[in-house]
């Protein structure tokens, strides 16, 4: 208990630097630090869940799965999911704004991810991927393809996303390994940017080992370059807390309770992003400038709580059993950029408005929502290693609920119930998997009131669901051969088919027929040196039966033809070069194409590239157990779009390069403590000024500027 107090008491001082900070505007800079000056980061975890329900090392799965570690968060310092996700190759943001229809999802190899879930199972409820603090995951894992045969079709929570892949986020939760205060402080200043951060995390064993409690929080200070200048200039900046206590008991050797819970409050100045024309900001605006005013917020209120029970039935079963409610209550308000139908030929060809008023908008939009999010499983993993004829086996089966409700005419609440057929069987070289996932739909009826707000109006809209029952099939399957233990062989043909619940046609009828998406993907893994892999690997997905906005009569109707392929190629190499030196590489290729449109375009970037590495020196005295480490960033041309379609060729996004850099010195050099760490670092070195992604293009938010961090993290 004493840990917990005193971490307690660091997070309280340093809540109190923060706001004298915020409140004289003055910067220091405390970069990143290292729980251990002489660790090096792990860039490459020892096994993956996301991917098939059971741990297994990701260079056997046939499947890919892209895992980001609690080292390579710890060194890079992402402040929210979005952040983190950019690190990815082949994964995109569409908009860091509240405003979007789906905030904070993301699509995965050209196509639709689902939305971000905890533990692959719980879906955070919409807008909630905006505010995820990363320093609260031990792992993030990002599984590439339609994953509806494992994780369950979205249908009217989502409509056609998850056809790319799946997001999954692992929380941090108490254990009994023993007592440990792990305290973070950063601070980065640049040119009109500010922010300060402090994270705590306290683990506390108890009642002889098999009682534990761990407290994290962490809160965010942050004034963008945008609330500096325009018309948002001397906005209050934003502040964000985040709370989680977990308790874990373990009654006997085979049985594991615990509770998982996360409370969160963020406000922030509200953004939206500006025009782009030639890969530049349009319509009179400077790269860090909003359409937004001093006035307009976001802000986001959420709490989980995830109970869950972990038995070993005997030492090849396991029973896992969880349940989760995640509710979040978010409004913002924003002044939109300025878009007029009559001058856009004028704007594609000028990049200017005829009128000259760039801050001439729509007024602003103003929304509320709340949503609450329900879910139960039950697990059975069995494993058995040692059967007749050498072969081995490991059966997964599972059960879930997910019950969602939503104000603001997001839709009527939807039940959803599935189950999980897995089965993976191994023989000598060869390991086949296959899956299959029922999920059965109720939309249930609701009419739900929203009201928007333009130029002082307020317009009240009633829509009443009538309300429906779907079911759909996804199956898959996955083929890996190992003839040596540094050599992989793998492919897959995976599909999700989920219910498009929600729509109307012009008809007034309202298709339910399933969407269907399936991948084709097949690679190699090569493992060059002990701790490092390698892997290349080739895909395409098909799409087809989405729906397809049309007009008539003034009004928005669907239809169902809608087809589309994404395809391209990967490769990654992740782990340690050596004892001293780890890297994370990764490359994506993607060409996506609307085989309904006309024109085939790079709506997303076609070639993607990240590499980040840390070394650490044991040389001589000077530099022994300082740890140095960069990273670099590619993202190829792509065209800026209006609800994903093509605009016009004079609206696009250059390419950009973003380069970091960082080093770790332990206090120790110093005669300070061994556990002490300050790290130094320069984010975006060379002060490349990009979009980092996009709503439509008139709302096109740009990436942070050159930033220099300082910073320290001890462990007790």
């Amino acid at each position: 208990m004493k840990n917990i107090a005193f971490c307690a008491a660091v997070a309280s001082a340093a809540s109190v630097f923060a706001a004298e900070l915020a409140a004289t505007n003055s910067v220091a800079d405390l970069g990143s630090v290292l729980v251990e000056g002489s660790a090096l980061s792990k860039y490459r975890p020892e096994t993956v869940n996301g991917g098939s329900f059971t741990d297994v090392p990701p260079e056997l799965l046939p499947t890919t799965v892209d895992a980001i570690t609690e080292d390579f968060i710890r060194e890079h310092n992402p402040t929210d999911l979005h952040d983190l996700l950019r690190y990815i190759p082949g994964v995109e943001t569409g908009g860091k704004s509240l405003l979007i229809r789906q905030p904070g999802t993301f699509s995965i190899r050209g196509m639709g991810g689902t939305e971000p879930a905890f533990d692959g199972v719980v879906p955070i409820g919409s807008g909630a991927g905006l505010f995820m603090d990363p320093f609260l995951m031990e792992r993030v894992e990002i599984v590439k393809g339609p994953i509806g045969s494992l994780n369950g079709g979205a249908g009217a929570q989502q409509n056609n996303s998850g056809a790319g892949g799946s997001v999954n986020m692992y929380l941090k939760g108490a254990h009994l390994e023993g007592d440990e205060v792990n305290f973070q402080e950063n601070t980065s200043v640049g040119r009109r940017t500010w922010r300060q951060r402090g994270m705590v995390d306290a683990n506390e064993v108890v009642a002889d080992d098999r009682f534990a409690m761990r407290v994290i929080g962490a809160f965010d200070v942050f004034s963008p370059s945008y609330v500096n200048q325009g018309s948002q200039d001397g906005a209050d900046p934003r502040r964000s807390f985040t709370l989680a206590p977990s308790f874990v008991l373990k009654p006997s050797e085979d049985v594991t309770l615990g509770v998982k819970t996360m409370f969160q409050t963020t406000d922030q100045p509200s953004y939206i992003g500006v025009p782009v024309y030639h890969g530049r900001p349009g319509g009179g605006y400077s790269w860090y400038e909003s359409s937004c005013r001093r006035g307009d917020r976001s802000r986001y209120d959420s709490v989980y709580v995830n109970p869950y029970v972990d038995w070993q039935v005997t030492d090849d079963w396991l029973l896992k059993f969880g349940g989760a409610f995640m509710f979040s209550d978010w409004e913002q308000r924003t002044r939109e950029p300025y878009m007029n139908q009559q001058e856009l030929a004028g704007y594609y060809a000028t990049g200017e408005w005829s009128s000259g008023e760039k801050y001439m908008t729509s007024g602003f939009s103003k929304s509320n929502r709340v949503n609450r999010n329900y879910n139960l499983y039950a697990r059975s993993v069995y494993t058995k290693e040692e059967l007749p004829w050498g072969f081995k086996n490991s059966f997964v089966f599972q059960p879930d609920f997910y019950y969602r409700e939503s104000t603001s005419g997001f839709g009527a609440p939807v039940s959803r119930y599935g189950a999980t057929i897995q089965d993976s069987l191994g023989w000598g070289w060869v390991t086949v998997l296959g899956g299959l996932r029922y999920d059965y739909f109720r939309e249930n009826p609701q009419t739900t009131v929203s009201s928007s707000t333009a130029r002082g109006v307020t317009t009240t809209t009633r829509t009443h669901y009538r309300g429906c029952d779907e079911f759909a099939f996804s199956p898959r399957g996955g083929l890996s051969i190992q003839p040596l233990d540094w050599l992989v062989f793998f492919g897959n043909i995976s599909q999700t088919r989920t219910p498009t619940l929600g729509y109307r046609d012009a008809d007034g009828s309202r298709p339910t027929d399933p969407w269907k998406a399936t991948q084709y993907e097949a690679g190699v893994r090569v493992r060059p040196v002990e701790k490092l892999w390698l892997s290349a690997s080739a895909y395409r997905i098909d799409q087809e039966n989405t729906p397809v906005a049309t007009t008539f009569a003034n009004d928005t109707y669907y239809y169902f033809d809608g087809k589309s392929r994404s395809q391209g190629a990967e490769f990654s190499m992740t782990g340690d070069v050596t004892e001293n030196w780890t890297v994370f590489a990764m490359y994506s290729f993607n060409r996506y194409e609307d085989r309904n449109a006309d024109k085939v375009f790079r709506r997303n970037p076609k070639h993607s590239f990240t590499l980040s590495t840390s070394y650490r020196f044991d040389c001589c005295d000077v530099l022994r157990d300082v740890v140095v480490g960069g990273s670099y960033r590619f993202r190829s041309k792509s065209f800026a779009t209006m609800r994903g379609q093509f605009v016009d060729d004079s609206l696009y996004f250059d390419q950009s390069h973003v380069f970091d850099a960082n080093v770790s010195i332990p206090f120790e050099k110093f005669g300070g403590p061994e556990d002490w760490t300050l790290t130094l670092g320069v984010r975006n070195i060379f002060g490349e000024k990009y979009f980092e992604s996009s709503r439509h293009f008139y709302e096109c938010l740009a990436g942070e500027p050159r930033t220099f961090e300082i910073g320290i993290r001890g462990k007790f």
